[in-house]
């Protein structure tokens, strides 16, 4: 259920999500007098946008889609709020032990108290504040899991599922490969990759192990596992390696050629031919899936009648 939680209630953002802001600060929105401002809303999208691996400074932040992402944050805060009201009624008899529990796992984050007062002082917090922002998230995931644990799937409703959708089940020809690379052009090692792998080549040839010559020449992650690269699947992979990797014989090692990366040498060391999985060998994953999609419904049915009893005014 990591998806509704994620999607539905915003929790701590970073380590800790800042909870001062200034009186005169732009207010998104207010659910039922509480107040969300501005700067929860750019904490939120600042947190999404470091987990993306982009910075503030590399978008136009007053474009239509970050309008558009601002809005939908705005539109979960607003939801935290609402089921924050809905936890409330239904607080678990453990409480404050689990508060403790989180407040203990956070802490355990840093090295050392310093660290962690450090942290919580950047955050204009302190940790009675913490605590009140943990007591909300444990709140609210009690809250979940039990909508989630009236939820039920049943075999009739999988197998519908799986009839309906066969195609997302089938899996596609597959082979498992390892590979030795050399860069070329401007990630290049060595004055003439070419040669070089062709050395390699002949190494291997003369009875070295392929995966101590990966773990020795390759340029990419994968000489620390002697080149291993797991199965790859048709049509995931550039033409010219997909072409090796599919002629060549379960246990052979295949002479050097060149991608758009480099120039490789292959070893497959096993194929699986393309199939239709058994209803059997997915029952699990779409009962899991049916579930969610039950789930986010209730959940959703839950806000629009929190929605109409409390009074709530989007600013953005």
């Amino acid at each position: 259920m990591k998806f509704l939680r994620l999607s539905v209630i915003v929790m701590i953002i970073a380590t800790f999500a800042v909870t001062a802001f200034a009186k005169d600060e732009k207010v998104a929105a207010v659910v039922e007098g509480k107040k969300i401002y501005m700067s929860e809303v750019n904490n939120v999208l600042q947190s999404v946008m470091a987990r993306q691996g982009m910075k503030s400074s590399q978008m136009n932040m007053n474009s239509p889609k970050m309008q558009q992402v601002k809005k939908s944050i705005v539109e979960n805060l607003v939801n935290r709020e609402l089921l924050m009201k809905a936890s409330l009624e239904n607080k678990p008899e453990d409480l404050e032990k689990k508060v403790e529990e989180e407040y203990n796992r956070v802490k355990s984050r840093f090295k050392n108290d310093k660290d962690f007062e450090n942290a919580l002082k950047k955050n204009q917090m302190d940790p009675a504040q913490l605590k009140e922002q943990l007591r909300k998230n444990v709140l609210l995931d009690a809250y979940v899991k039990n909508i989630e644990s009236g939820v039920k799937v049943s075999d009739k409703e999988a197998k519908k599922y799986y009839e309906n959708n066969k195609d997302k089940f089938k899996q596609p020809e597959k082979a498992k490969v390892s590979h030795i690379i050399l860069r070329t052009g401007d990630k290049a090692k060595y004055d003439n990759p070419e040669k070089k792998i062709n050395e390699v080549y002949e190494e291997i040839k003369n009875g070295k192990s392929f995966e101590e010559m990966a773990k020795r020449y390759s340029e990419d992650g994968s000489a620390q596992k002697g080149g291993s690269l797991g199965y790859i699947q048709k049509g995931k992979t550039v033409p010219a390696f997909e072409k090796v990797a599919f002629d060549t014989k379960v246990g052979e090692i295949s002479e050097p050629f060149k991608t758009k990366f480099g120039y490789h040498i292959l070893k497959v060391t096993d194929k699986q031919e393309a199939r239709q999985k058994t209803f059997n060998e997915v029952k699990s994953s779409i009962k899991e899936v049916l579930k969610n999609q039950k789930t986010k419904e209730k959940l959703n049915a839950k806000l629009e009648e929190l929605r109409s009893k409390y009074d709530v005014k989007i600013n953005l």
